[in-house]
């Protein structure tokens, strides 16, 4: 099978790509967020049909929290109303049908300014859906599901030729209200790091100023969200599909309405304890090295191709250490140009995510090469290579940092991932793994956002897994270097119900990147059986990598 047979990954792959600098896997409300101080080394130069009114919505349980005693919130109605719908390219089939959905920024409080949570629903291709849609939980932290409707749409198409599907715009993504977007800070800070404190407090101090409590934007309070939205739309049982991220707000799901989920699917997911700083996620990444120099080898044109593969990392760690490549990035749609000095820990970071992002790794051991041959001229200095420059910034990442909400990033990063961990001491315990691995250039977001927000950590109980028997497929990929596949495969021991698939060739987002993966999911969805789906060929190639950009 060739590469290019494969749909590149383009939600929680994309997305975890973003993530470089920050946690699990990386405000302002409107534009209050002010400029930023200068990042180190970068330098800018058809209204919806009416729905029927809505079923009463119950308060879900409110989740564990530390501290004094919460006060429930006294059961009153959520309210849902029309939205207009994005703008821009539609998917194909029925139109979607867009709802606000407001609910209290805090479960377990009364008092409190609302939350406008943003719902899409993507009509059943087959125009008689059945009783039971699928709701599609994003990844991130920080991706709205209306991000990409199109996208997302042909993904999910199988699931949704007799089913509608359910996209949430979980609080402070996509178009919910509050925003915590923060549009005055450039993407490109955490993309390739650079984030200060002062970053951090201009993205998120406008949120308090509006009487918002940073600590409500959490994955409890937004799990909590989801059972008032099912009841409001008059769903009795639904299935929950979970990307990445998504797959700690399904975990945190079964715990407080569990009941009313008929089927799982989490797609490459994360776990509520997992950080990127983890040494079985970071020694995750050179085996992505190994393995893709010895999938090379055994592939006769990748062969030919790049003799010196086994040896371009250590080549290029050490010439960038001594003199970094000077970039210029062109932002394909607003034409903004920046300029970048390129240092080893940044290109590492970028080529861990493109290793282990969908089928990205197939275009690694071409940037290995056309970088390996750049560094070895003594006159190079300013690489203008196009192909280069799409290959350490694929152009559909633009588009993806200029969505995701980063303030999320932070809240739930420093709220749920940082307190529990030791970043200094996991460093010290990454330090074999140079130079495939720089662990001091990671999270190195939190190290600044986390003191500065001070936010109050989740309880202890948020990390215990959620023993349940829902019928559940896990898909993971070998070369996934985001959530480690052996964390995804442990879910099995608290879900007895669970099936798993894992695919050779792939890396995050399964879904994304694999037709027959998508089939497998809606097999599964619709029968709560993988049947041959799931025997398809492809689960066990490795990616057949390209030899030209």
């Amino acid at each position: 099978m060739s590469g290019s047979g494969r749909r590149p990954a383009i939600i929680a792959g994309l997305l975890a790509l973003c993530a470089l600098a920050g946690g699990l896997l990386g405000l302002g409300i409107d534009r209050l967020a002010s400029p930023t101080p200068a990042l180190p080394q970068i330098v800018a130069v058809e209204p919806p049909p009416a729905i029927p009114a809505p079923v009463p919505a119950s308060v879900p349980a409110p989740l564990p929290a530390p501290g004094p005693t919460a006060v429930p919130v006294p059961p009153a109605l959520p309210a849902l109303s029309e939205a207009r719908c994005p703008d821009g390219p539609l998917p194909a089939g029925p139109a979607p049908r867009c709802r606000s959905f407001r609910v209290p920024s805090d479960w377990q409080q009364a008092d409190g300014p609302p939350v406008d949570l943003f719902v899409t629903i993507l009509p059943a291709l087959n125009g008689a859906p059945a009783a039971d849609p699928v709701v599609l939980l994003s990844g991130g932290p920080g991706q709205g599901g209306s991000d990409d409707l199109r996208g997302t749409a042909a993904i999910l198409a199988p699931m949704r030729a007799g089913r509608d599907v359910i996209l949430v715009d979980q609080r402070g993504t996509g178009l919910s209200k509050p925003s915590l977007r923060c549009p005055g800070l450039d993407p490109l800070r955490y993309w390739f790091g650079g984030v200060t404190a002062q970053d951090a407090t201009a993205c998120l101090e406008p949120l308090r100023r509006a009487g918002y409590r940073l600590e409500n934007f959490d994955s409890g309070q937004s799990a909590a969200d989801l059972p008032a939205l099912r009841r409001a739309l008059g769903v009795e049982r639904w299935n929950v599909v979970a990307t990445s991220y998504g797959g700690v707000l399904a975990r945190a799901l079964l715990r407080i309405d569990g009941a009313a989920v008929r089927s799982l699917v989490l797609n490459s997911p994360a776990t509520a304890d997992a950080t990127w700083l983890d040494l079985d996620r970071l020694t995750a990444i050179r085996q992505a090295h190994r393995r893709m120099v010895e999938d090379c080898a055994a592939q006769p044109d990748c062969a030919r191709a790049f003799p010196r593969l086994g040896q371009a990392v250590d080549r290029l760690a050490a010439a960038l250490e001594r003199q970094p490549l000077e970039l210029r990035l062109r932002h394909p749609v607003t034409g903004r140009e920046t300029d970048l000095r390129l240092d080893w820990p940044m290109l590492a970071g970028v080529l861990a995510l493109r290793l282990g992002s969908g089928d990205g790794m197939v275009a690694v051991p071409t940037l290995l090469d056309r970088l390996d041959r750049i560094v070895g001229d003594p006159a190079a200095g300013r690489v203008d290579d196009p192909a280069v420059l799409s290959l350490v910034m694929p152009p559909p990442i633009w588009t993806v940092l200029d969505s995701l909400a980063y303030g999320l990033n932070l809240t739930v990063g420093c709220r749920e991932n940082r307190p529990h961990i030791d970043a200094a001491a996991a460093r010290r315990a990454a330090a074999d793994l140079r130079p495939y691995v720089m662990a001091e250039a990671v999270e190195t977001d939190y190290d600044a956002a986390c003191p500065a927000l001070g936010l109050r950590p989740v309880d202890a109980s948020f990390y215990r897994p959620a023993t349940s028997d829902v019928p559940t497929l896990i898909l993971t990929g070998a070369y996934d270097t985001f959530t480690a596949p052996a964390r995804a495969e442990a879910m099995g021991r608290s879900l007895p119900r669970a099936t798993l698939l894992s695919f050779r060739g792939l890396g995050h987002d399964v879904l994304g990147a694999s037709l027959c993966g998508r089939n497998a999911a809606a097999r599964f969805v619709e029968t709560l059986a993988v049947g041959d789906a799931g025997a398809c060929v492809e689960r066990l190639l490795p990616p057949t990598f390209a030899t030209r950009p």
